[in-house]
């Protein structure tokens, strides 16, 4: 069924039609859907409320800082699904383009796809290659492919593979129809069997009264294809189970942010939603054909016969794609949440920056390296015979009366700065950049915005150096041009440098190279105008 929408801020209207890509929407925009009676709509889990609208009620939904193909589900009073709608949210236009900002997430997936999925309603494609996972794509793709299994594990029970069992048992002799020359042997060696079957011997037991070694034959369903099944099933209850356990700590220690889209209230729905996927799962592993197996593995025999069987290989793949790590690759149909545009616009910044500067200074060895858990605290160094050269993302400050750590510190509460350049000569500490990446660039906004360089300029240190610059990485600076002239720099140590596209992470990095080398061989001048020209 179609939904209609309209736009807070103008006069645009937009359809929702189930199953296609409607676009239209913006970050930060405020929309109004009109309501279905008896029904309530989800966007990404998340229920929306329903507000007056001018004479009617509808839906308001609220677009935070996030930008990419959203999910709309349309539910019944019972909690059946109605219509599953797509929404396409586009970057806001006064920051970056579209193009620009989608080339953004190919460079952050290229260089390290963690730093790129977040928790934010957007999501983006991707592929299925190598081992990274976390607990919402293991949501994403157990929501994606619940169904499937559920249906091909029910088919496989209505008609299960079974194996002719072979095996030997002691049986009474008025039960035994058929005897083998094992059987004849055995008996022919005990008293009882030997007078039943000497042909010489005139008095013979009772027939009841003799047991004979027999071969028996029967079906059984432990073969090594529903081993196989048996294993991939249980593994996947515990997916469920570890993911339920994950989302509900998240969801008691979420804390508030201005600046990220609520993740309780989304949470809440998926433990609901993994919760009945469990109960389904138990009472298919608490079906007959699976309680007798002996125990679950996977062998060469197993996958071979469920290849050869369309059910067995249809319930085996589904599985599989539920189960697979790997965010790489080709991109799929598959896709998963990534971060709000801000902290992509941070994480591009960082991974430019660092493209250049190794570009900058080829002949250094550089290497990565990760002193915390955090997939997105570590540095690269670059090291040769008179300097070493670190650029950390989201290096740590901690607070005034904490221990130093890496040899960063803060003069006030703890601060995790975007991006630390730091340089070693001889050992010892020879220059301290710090940029802090703003998603902004209205006058008013980078103005508020500098509030942040004031702050890490006068409070953090590294091995009790203070910062020699802390600049902030805007996508435009037309509306501030005296803050990103490199004399306001070299006066104040603040200030803004425009990074909005490859060319200028380019002249960045040759800025900062002058820089650096100035202070390597203890000149006293910053860069001029000339040696970084698009900044004056």
């Amino acid at each position: 069924m179609r939904l209609h929408c309209h736009c807070a801020s103008d006069a645009t209207r937009l359809e929702l039609v189930p199953d296609e890509l409607t676009t239209g929407f913006i970050e930060q925009g405020e929309y109004f859907i009109s309501v279905h009676p008896g029904a309530q709509l989800y966007v990404d889990d998340q229920p929306l409320e329903v507000v007056l609208h001018g004479s009617s009620q509808a839906w308001r939904w609220s677009v935070g800082y996030y930008a990419g193909e959203v999910v709309g589900e349309l539910v019944d009073a019972e909690g059946n699904s109605l219509a599953t709608y797509r929404l396409d949210v586009s970057p806001h236009p006064g920051k970056l383009g579209a193009e620009i900002f989608a080339g953004m997430l190919q460079d952050i997936a290229d260089f390290d796809p963690q730093l790129l999925y977040g928790s934010e309603q957007a999501q983006s494609l991707i592929g299925t290659d190598g081992i990274l996972s976390n607990p919402h794509l293991q949501y994403a793709r157990l929501r994606r492919y619940w169904k499937p299994i559920v249906d091909a594990y029910a088919q496989v029970l209505r008609k299960p593979l079974t194996r002719l069992h072979r095996e030997r048992r002691s049986a009474p002799a008025h039960q035994v129809k058929r005897m083998d020359a094992t059987t004849v042997r055995k008996a022919m060696g005990s008293p009882n069997g030997l007078a039943l079957l000497h042909r010489d011997v005139l008095t013979r037991p009772a027939l009841n009264t003799v047991s004979l070694d027999v071969a028996l034959a029967h079906e059984t369903l432990d073969n090594p294809a529903n081993q196989a099944l048996g294993l991939v099933l249980h593994e996947v209850l515990r997916r469920c189970n570890s993911v339920i356990a994950v989302f509900s700590e998240l969801e008691s220690n979420e804390r508030a942010s201005d600046t990220r889209t609520p993740l309780a209230p989304r949470l809440r729905r998926r433990i609901q939603f993994l919760s009945q996927l469990r109960q389904r799962l138990e009472r298919l592993a608490n079906a007959s054909l699976f309680r007798q197996l002996s125990r679950r593995r996977l062998s060469a025999a197993g996958l071979n016969a469920i290849s050869a069987h369309p059910d067995y290989a249809r319930a085996y793949r589904f599985t599989w794609y539920a189960l697979r790590a790997g965010v790489q690759g080709q991109a799929s149909a598959e896709s998963l949440w990534i971060s709000p545009t801000w902290e992509i616009y941070e994480r591009w910044c960082y991974v430019k920056i660092l493209e250049q500067l190794r570009l900058c200074y080829p002949q250094m060895r550089w290497t990565e390296h990760s002193p915390s858990q955090k997939v997105d605290r570590f540095f690269w160094r670059g090291a040769d015979d008179q300097q070493v050269i670190e650029v950390w993302l989201q290096a740590r400050c901690p607070a005034v009366d904490r221990p130093h750590w890496q040899g960063f510190a803060s003069l006030s509460r703890e601060r995790s700065p975007d991006i630390v350049i730091t340089q070693t000569h001889q050992g010892q500490p020879a220059c301290f950049i710090v940029l802090d990446a703003k998603y902004r660039s209205s006058r008013t906004n980078v103005l508020n915005a500098m509030e942040s360089a004031h702050l890490y300029h006068d409070s953090l240190r590294w091995k009790g150096r203070k910062p020699d610059l802390a600049l902030l990485l805007i996508p435009q600076a037309s509306q501030v041009q005296v803050l990103k002239a490199p004399a306001f720099h070299a006066k104040h140590g603040v200030g803004v440098i425009e990074l909005g596209s490859a060319e200028d992470a380019w002249s960045i990095a040759h800025y900062l190279r002058q820089y650096l080398e100035d202070i390597f061989w203890r000149k006293p001048n910053i860069p001029n105008q000339k040696a970084a020209p698009h900044l004056s």
